[in-house]
């Protein structure tokens, strides 16, 4: 598809220079991403009642220095199958696009049928396009609200086409690459506090000598400055500071629920913290790899400070450090924006999930068993205000071998918009999300977190624990009005478990010393395969939970029996994305969509087909 030269209209130098003067676009509805560590940068902008996102990527063609310039996306990171925004350029002579799609070997560029990329203004050193959500094109990904992975390259090279394919032409490492992202993504939120009415609170390390250990917790207590102590203040924004990005997995700040009492400050390993420091555990901020900043909306802000807030804080530092690096000194922690002024709600944070236990297992070798966390309807009838909570951020989160993370929404036996959803998780990219859709949950509804776990590969049982090598299923939601509410999760029952074991050591002749014997040791003295693997299934979604519906001191709310209670009730298989349109048959007979993929337990795909042939 040629192109001509086109006069560059107000909205696009607004994409350029940020200026919100021309068609009323805020700055809030841009959002960008630094696609190397020159100046070549991708801008966008979501348009949601049009279902399409509009792109801006300057410093394409670098004056005339590259002739070539694609981007596109992929399902998992992968450059095989991905599909690509190719555009070509030679001054003052052509310009050309083509909606195209790569190889499975990452060789070949393929053009596609239907040309989707929508150029609206392009020259020597730049390109804007936009693409809908969803092209109803079986050879273009579907945008989606969870991770997605933009792929990029340029080259000096013109391509040469030849039956609607030709070779990828030859680039640099350091002119290619892929990243996570959030494509479809809430507004950015602005502080409307200026000046000396935003106040920053930093609690970091102090150059700590990072053990080498494959995991370490590193615990910092320190007291609040007199500022804080005096008066009651809001957090409006939290982001990280990370000295060692290869060793620093995710970061949690935590209040200290002690009243009045001393609470001695600490630096060191969280294992050798002393036992008051355990009083330390209502969170107050978090980081996890890929993420950044976090802002509160406008009407609510996180308590801290004040005469009823005791004047003491804990940082907790995850070091993953499997090559057990040694000599790196670390001093990271988080940056805390806030005010005096206080706003209309206090917001607070909550645990959603499973426990940090090892009463749940994943077995080796299965493609994406599922574990629920449940958050039950009686917990929430007890703990939560009439009017109940409206949650505005979410993270996600679980270790190496999570690979979809969902928090479904059930109120009674109808099951509401999900609150959160990544069909695509990656650990490397556990943002704190902005819900662009807030939802309220009543006394009584039940929240149930899914997560699903690949551990293709691994021959032996997965454990859930607190270390790298075990695995967590967690949502950090963030609400307001505060509540008593800090953790709702749960795991499998004591006596369904026992009941378990007794069976696989019985009826299946496992080699299982004993079924009130360590967890950890029974689970692998199993012998899996798929049928004992669907069993466990079974037995997690059918038998009684041990629930923790617990406040921030750690002890659960009185009123029910939470040990052996029901589960909530619902369907297994996540719903499917609603579909605005009818696919179009892309007329090519061996053509197999970018979107389709392996199957989990329930024969829902999330997995590109890597096996494809062109």
């Amino acid at each position: 598809m040629a192109l001509g030269y086109v006069n560059a209209c107000c909205w696009i130098f607004t994409l350029l220079l940020t200026s919100v003067t021309c068609y009323n676009i805020s700055s809030e509805r841009l959002h960008s991403l630094k696609l190397n560590n020159d100046s070549t940068k991708l801008t966008w902008m979501v348009d949601w009642p049009k279902k399409e996102v509009l792109f801006y990527i300057n410093n394409t063609f670098d004056n005339g220095k590259f002739k070539t310039f694609a981007i596109g996306f992929s399902q998992r990171g992968e450059l095989s199958r991905c599909d690509l925004c190719v555009f070509s350029s030679v001054p003052k002579l052509y310009q050309q696009v083509h909606d195209s799609y790569t190889s499975q070997k990452f060789d070949h560029i393929f053009r596609d049928t239907l040309q989707n990329c929508e150029v609206m203004y392009m020259d020597d050193n730049s390109v804007v396009f936009r693409r809908k959500f969803d092209t109803c094109d079986p050879q273009d990904i579907v945008f989606h609200t969870g991770t997605m992975y933009i792929v990029w390259l340029r080259s000096n090279a013109l391509l040469e086409w030849s039956n609607n394919s030709t070779f990828i032409p030859k680039h640099s490492t350091k002119n290619q690459g892929v990243l996570p992202v959030q494509l479809l993504r809430a507004d950015k939120i602005r502080i409307p506090e200026t000046g000396k009415i935003l106040k920053k609170l930093d609690v970091r390390l102090n150059n700590v000598s990072v053990p080498a250990a494959e995991t370490t917790y590193w615990c910092k207590i320190q007291q609040l400055d007199p500022w804080l102590t005096n008066a009651k203040h809001h957090i409006v924004q939290f982001e990280p500071i990370i000295d060692s990005e290869a060793l620093v997995h995710h970061m949690e700040v935590f209040q200290c629920i002690a009243g009045n009492a001393k609470i001695p400050t600490y630096d060191g390993p969280c294992q050798n913290m002393p036992a008051s420091g355990h009083l330390c555990s209502k969170v107050m901020a978090l980081w996890a790899m890929g993420a950044g900043s976090f802002t509160y909306p406008r009407e609510a802000g996180l308590p801290i400070g004040g005469k009823d807030f005791n004047p003491h804080i804990r940082l907790e530092v995850h070091f993953n450090n499997p090559r057990m690096l040694s000599g790196y000194n670390d001093s990271s922690g988080m940056r805390i924006n806030v005010v005096s002024k206080l706003r209309r709600y206090d917001a607070a944070i909550m645990e959603l999930g499973l426990e940090y236990t090892d009463k749940m297992a994943i077995p080796p070798e299965q493609l994406a068993f599922p574990l629920h966390g449940y958050c039950i309807a009686e917990c929430s009838k007890i703990a939560l205000p009439k009017t109940g909570i409206v949650v505005f951020g979410s993270q996600l989160h679980t270790h190496l071998r999570g690979v979809r993370v969902l928090t479904r929404h059930f109120r009674g036996k109808t099951e509401l918009p999900i609150l959160n959803r990544d069909d695509f998780f990656s650990h490397h990219y556990q943002e704190i999300r902005q819900l662009r859709y807030k939802p309220r949950v009543l006394p009584g509804d039940a929240l149930v977190t899914s997560c699903y776990y690949d551990t293709r590969g691994y021959n032996s049982t997965t454990l859930g624990g607190f270390a790298i090598s075990d695995e967590m299923c967690v949502n950090y939601i963030h609400y307001y009005p505060a509540t008593e509410l800090e953790v709702c999760k749960s795991s499998i029952s004591e006596n369904s478990l026992y009941e378990y074991f007794l069976y696989m050591k019985n009826i299946h002749k496992q080699n299982i010393t004993s079924p009130i014997g360590p967890r950890s040791e029974n689970y692998r003295a199993i012998d899996w395969n798929q049928a004992k693997a669907n069993e466990l299934i079974d037995v997690y979604v059918t038998e009684p939970i041990s629930m923790q519906c617990n406040r921030s001191n750690g002890l659960r709310f009185d009123g029910f029996e939470w040990e052996n209670a029901p589960i909530t009730s619902f369907n297994l298989a996540p719903p499917g994305e609603s579909k605005t349109c009818s696919p179009v048959k892309s007329g090519i007979g061996w053509f197999r969509s970018l979107n389709n993929g392996l199957c989990d337990n329930y024969g829902d795909c999330i997995y590109a087909d890597t096996k494809l042939k062109e």
